[in-house]
């Protein structure tokens, strides 16, 4: 798979090409700024102002339906969690989209590094996998 994406004026433009074949055209009106999305994403939800209650709502681009989606952060309190990694007092916080709940992602997010150390997402692309990461050591 190989995209080309420019975001500009709060437009999505480029081409998409899967297998070698025909590249495909993208052209998707974002409505607003896009959040950050893809490997680096969960740290940047890190960065957030996270507190008990806080909530949020961003756009991103699911590619695969060249549409807008929003989704919907909040916290939803504090958990110690365990992982490979140790011990960690965390905000645990929860990603929906917004048009399909199955799309859902949570968090555990350190309350004091601000750290991702455990992330679970259900893949409704994959016909509802889970996936599970946490931090190793």
């Amino acid at each position: 798979m190989a995209i080309d994406l420019d975001f500009k004026d709060n437009k999505a433009t480029g081409t998409m090409a899967a297998n070698g074949g025909p590249a495909k055209p993208i052209s998707v009106d974002m409505g607003g700024i896009v959040f950050a999305d893809g490997g680096g994403a969960f740290d940047v939800l890190a960065r957030l102002p996270l507190a008990a209650n806080y909530s949020t709502t961003f756009r991103n681009l699911d590619i695969q339906k060249q549409k807008v989606q929003l989704k919907q952060l909040k916290v939803l309190g504090t958990e110690s969690v365990t992982v490979p990694a140790g011990t960690f007092d965390t905000y645990k916080i929860e990603v929906v989209a917004a048009d399909d709940e199955a799309d859902k992602q949570t968090i555990w997010i350190t309350k004091d590094s601000h750290k991702v150390v455990k992330i679970t997402a259900i893949l409704p692309s994959l016909g509802g996998a889970l996936l599970t990461s946490e931090l190793i050591p």
